[in-house]
């Protein structure tokens, strides 16, 4: 088989099959002309032959072009590594706002971006059967199709002749979907989006005023204690009078009752691994992502209603909205679900993914695939989207999914078009720093914030101080009562400043939905000890991250001890292991109400919100005493915060202000009398002195 491949603009990967005569010179022909090509190099491979060639013209990417070998031998020439130059982008970026269609009871215009595809059909289904149209090429890459009348409600999909074969692809662009991606729909945007959304409620801006709270629409309602007719869905996480089995608030009334300010669902854009016809026989968390305008169908009441999808996920953010809650969502943007399958890589093959030295995808991700976020048409398709829920959602942050993947251009770029639209939209993600064929110095990982300053991280070096080691179960941290560094605590309960050039920077957790939830981490790391003890190390854990500067992070049932049964990485487990049991509710009441206190002293002292780092250094002690528990001290102007996290069991008596007052603890046996506090469980204790 022989093949021509285009690398840059002037220069082609040629392979031939010799059968005994071997090529000494080449032609391109294609536009109207006939062009020789210079042999650079070549090497044989067996019964086949590669060269390179170089070409002193201009290849239209849109065009035919065919190379003929001096041997009678010819090869159409499709893209190859060009895609992935510097100048195929500066050529070919595309800044217009109308990708996708736009829709008008008049007319239905739709545009699609792939610079090499050499013509274009689209497909439209409606009731009255299928019909075909073609594009015409404009520039930039550019295609574009006009139809007249009013299209609203037809699906369509694209059919690009592309490498010299015809492929099948979703728009990149759209916003509405048919059942597991089958159709792309037409919607009138007016009637989709125009009915109006709560305002969000007054927040200040500052991460640091936020308490984050990381829920899933799916496992908020899946239990089936809640009685639900549509359970694990938008229109359920939407519901208000939802009960636990002894009658407490559940789903959105708890969420509320608790008093979070921001609830960080799981991924609700398009993503894979479930049948949306049929959504409680598979399970997934949602980082699968393939269409990144489109919500998720399976949490629709009818996910071949593209206006279900809509209105329903608007919905659930209206009543978050309405009940005083902020929602941010969970992206994806490091990778998608099936490269091969994603319509840009059908579309431009090639562009949208990273490779190495050999020309193989890289998957520094860990799933296949890593998207190429410094690429131009990558990055303004993952900006594009972004402002889409911000903007018709009205989502109120975004929490990225492995963030040390992506471009910090790419990060800067979308955090000044969101600050253009909202100054009050919160940005944070996984900070990792992850080896990928991005350089060092241009990945968005937490080594990097001094030129990140407007984003935050997750702080995994909290995480592990506080509860142990995520990885190795036996280890325990200061909140488990295992040995700690004085210092690393101190810098840590100082929102990381040390590290950080804001507290705003440092998201405090010691739980999320990866790995391990708290309370399986402690069962295994303490089996010797009793079930209450266990709770109480739980809940020192939880109060640590409420109270520490920086941005508190929990993640949903850490106050009611939430388990998965040990199970590890539960991304596809179930409902059985990954739902809400409301029944732990009702019998862990007190951790509730101790962690609702802490939630609402941090919203009102705004010594545990301090905002810059000169401030923490000078206001914030931290020291360990004999008995080894924590003293983390705050000093305002008119008065003082004394926090003792005490991690072990035992009697411990610490001289305090004459003046102090107790304004919160969970040691039942605590007392204050003449200056001294008297200590026996493990606990979290607060003083107000002056």
């Amino acid at each position: 088989m022989n093949e021509a491949y285009l690398d840059d603009f002037r220069r082609l990967t040629v392979i031939v099959e010799t059968k005994g005569k071997t090529p000494k010179a080449f032609h391109l022909r294609g536009n109207d002309e006939v062009a020789p090509l210079t042999i650079d190099t070549h090497e044989r491979v067996g019964d086949r032959c590669k060269y390179t060639l170089s070409y002193a013209g201009f290849v239209f990417l849109n065009k035919r072009y065919v190379v003929e070998a001096d041997t009678g031998q010819t090869m159409p020439l499709h893209s190859g590594k060009i895609v992935r130059t510097e100048a195929f982008d500066d050529l070919y970026a595309y800044d217009g706002g109308d990708l996708g269609h736009t829709y008008s009871p008049e007319e239905t215009r739709f545009k699609v971006w792939t610079p090499i595809a050499k013509a274009i059909k689209l497909e439209r289904v409606d009731a009255n059967g299928t019909t075909y149209h073609d594009f015409r090429y404009d520039n930039q890459g550019v295609w574009s199709l006009t139809l007249e009348g009013d299209h609203e409600g037809a699906r369509y999909r694209l059919h690009a002749d592309v490498n010299g074969r015809m492929v099948i692809a979703n728009d990149p662009y759209a916003i509405a979907s048919t059942a597991n991606g089958e159709y792309n729909v037409v919607v009138d945007q007016a009637k989709a989006f125009g009915e109006n959304i709560t305002p969000a409620p007054e927040f200040s801006g500052d991460p640091t005023d936020a308490v984050i709270y990381e829920a899933s629409v799916r496992d908020l309602t899946s239990d089936s204690s809640l009685n639900l007719d549509t359970p694990s869905t938008y229109l359920a996480a939407s519901r208000h009078g939802l009960k636990t089995p002894c009658g407490r608030p559940a789903g959105l009334d708890y969420l509320v009752d608790l008093g979070v300010t921001h609830v960080q669902y799981l991924p609700f854009y398009d993503f894979e691994g479930i049948d949306e016809t049929n959504p409680q026989s598979e399970y997934n968390w949602g980082y699968n992502p393939m269409q990144y305008f489109v919500p998720e169908g399976s949490y629709a009441s009818d996910p071949n209603d593209p206006y279900a999808r809509i209105k329903e996920l608007r919905q659930m953010i209206d009543a978050h909205h309405q009940a005083g809650l902020r929602v941010v969502m969970d992206v994806v943007y490091n990778h998608v679900y099936d490269a091969e399958r994603f319509s840009l890589e059908k579309l431009v093959p090639g562009y949208a993914f990273r490779y190495d030295k050999r020309g193989m995808l890289t998957e520094a991700s860990g799933c296949g695939n890593d998207l190429a976020t410094e690429r131009r048409m990558i990055r303004k398709l993952i900006v594009d989207s972004v402002m889409h829920f911000a903007t018709r959602y009205h989502v109120d942050g975004f929490r990225f999914d492995l963030m040390g993947l992506i471009d910090i251009t790419t990060m800067h770029r979308l955090r000044q078009r969101l600050e253009n639209h909202r100054k009050d939209i919160i940005v944070y993600g996984e900070g990792w720093n992850i080896h990928s064929t991005l350089p060092d110095a241009k990945r968005t990982h937490q080594r990097n914030d001094d030129v990140v300053l407007t984003i935050g991280f997750f702080n995994d070096s909290f995480r592990e101080a506080m509860k142990g080691s995520t990885f190795k179960l036996d280890v325990r941290g200061f909140a488990l009562g295992g040995v700690s560094d004085t210092n690393v605590l101190e810098r840590l309960l100082k929102g990381s400043v040390y590290r950080f050039a804001w507290p705003a920077q440092s998201i405090n957790y010691v739980a999320c939905h990866d790995n391990h939830t708290l309370y399986d981490k402690i069962q295994a790391a303490m089996p010797e000890v009793d079930e209450e003890t266990r709770h109480r190390h739980q809940e020192l854990a939880t109060a640590m991250t409420v109270l520490a500067q920086g941005v508190p992070f929990i993640h949903m049932g850490q106050e009611f001890m939430r388990t998965k049964g040990m199970d590890e990485n539960s991304y596809q487990s179930g409902d059985h292991v990954n739902r809400i049991d409301w029944a732990l509710v009702d019998t862990h009441q007190d951790a509730i109400t101790r962690l609702k206190q802490l939630i609402d002293m941090r919203k009102r002292e705004p010594l545990f919100r301090l905002k810059s780092k000169p401030t923490i250094n000078r206001a914030v002690q931290v020291e360990k005493t004999k008995q080894g528990s924590l003293l983390y001290q705050i000093h305002g102007e008119n008065e003082t915060l004394v926090v003792i996290f005490k991690p072990r069991l035992g009697t411990e008596r610490l001289s305090v202000d004459r003046e102090a007052e107790v304004r919160f603890t969970a040691d039942a046996n605590a007392t204050l009398l003449d200056g001294m506090l008297t200590l026996e469980g493990i606990a979290t204790t607060v003083l107000k002195g002056r």
